[in-house]
């Protein structure tokens, strides 16, 4: 029996290989690295709370006596005005809500710059800002329900604290972790599970012209008809991303290691100069050069991100095409060989 996701990842480093390489293109390189970091820009009732506070009376007696109460910290603090707090508050939500929707148009976009190995960021940015929000409204949904499976699975500590406010939060937090910690590792499987079909299903939305519902539903039918390749991606693509990561890590340390000791070496000879010169003012000229260096460095180490990450993007791509025959995606070697067929 062949194994789908072990098949495709001699394709998929292939394709990495081309795009990438064949030419090497910087320019191309830095708006994938832009289009990357864009885009990862993808309940049990354990708990038997006590019915009082009596259990955590803050005595002499008590170990926990001298840690400070919910009640006492909020008494210290100082408390800002009630329309800032929530002028931040809606400011805050706002961005968060407009980095998601962001992200996810983006998750589009890299798929379509892979797919046609042809970096288009602003053509493509238009062309799935629908698809995107649709996207990320799925998303969001599916993240209100794991907040709100574990609020519920929470919510006995949560009573405990808005009742009786003096209670001491240690011991109520070391009491009642074992269900918040289960609850969190069973939240995490199943989302992680579902993210995998979400990922699978972003191609075949795009490519079928079907919503993300019914592209969904295509995905878990292949996977009930050949649940076994299922399995043996989930399993592969964990190392892929185990031994990729460390790759990753390694390269990257490489890549701005040499950077890093030549602008330690520049910055400092500079400011000397100045130091001399200038005296105390020196800062004022060395920090726009010290930032415009950490940008360098930031673009640097997102660029060492961009061939793992495009071999992940075509190793799910070639995956789709084997595992699913009826889902054609227009990957741009398999055009040109059907051209030259032709």
């Amino acid at each position: 029996m062949s194994w789908f996701v072990v098949d495709a990842v001699d394709v998929a480093f292939k394709r990495t290989r081309v795009a990438l390489l064949e030419p090497f293109d910087i320019w191309k390189w830095i708006k994938l690295a832009i289009i990357i970091a864009l885009a990862s820009g993808g309940g049990g009732q354990g708990y038997n709370g006590p019915s009082s506070n009596s259990d955590f009376q803050d005595t002499p007696s008590s170990p926990f006596s001298e840690i400070p109460t919910l009640s006492s910290f909020i008494d210290q603090m100082p408390m800002p005005d009630l329309s800032w707090v929530i002028a931040a508050f809606i400011i805050i939500l706002v961005l968060v809500l407009l980095f998601g929707y962001f992200a996810s148009v983006m998750d589009l976009v890299l798929v379509e710059s892979v797919t046609k190995n042809d970096v288009r960021f602003w053509e493509y940015s238009a062309k799935f800002l629908r698809m995107g929000l649709n996207l990320f409204i799925l998303r969001l949904a599916l993240r209100s329900i794991y907040l709100g499976i574990f609020l519920m699975t929470a919510l006995p500590i949560i009573m405990q604290i808005l009742h009786y406010p003096s209670t001491n939060l240690l011991p109520l937090l070391i009491t009642s972790s074992p269900s918040l910690i289960a609850v969190l590792i069973i939240l995490s499987i199943i989302s992680s599970i579902i993210n995998s079909f979400i990922v699978l299903c972003i191609p075949v939305a795009m490519y079928s012209s079907t919503g993300f519902i019914e592209s969904l539903e295509r995905v878990i039918a292949n996977f009930r008809r050949d649940w076994k390749q299922m399995f043996a991606y989930w399993i592969g693509r964990m190392f892929l991303w185990a031994f990729g990561s460390i790759a990753v890590i390694i390269l990257v340390f490489l890549l701005i290691l040499i950077p890093i000791l030549l602008f330690l070496i520049i910055d400092a000879v500079i400011y000397f100069v100045l130091s001399m010169m200038l005296g105390e003012t020196a800062w004022i000229i060395i920090a726009p050069i010290v930032f415009i260096e950490i940008i360098l460095l930031i673009l640097v180490s997102m660029m060492g991100a961009v061939p793992l990450r495009v071999f992940m993007k075509y190793h799910v791509l070639t995956f789709i095409e084997k595992w699913d025959p009826g889902m054609n995606i227009p990957l741009f070697d398999v055009l040109e060989n059907s051209e030259e067929r032709a």
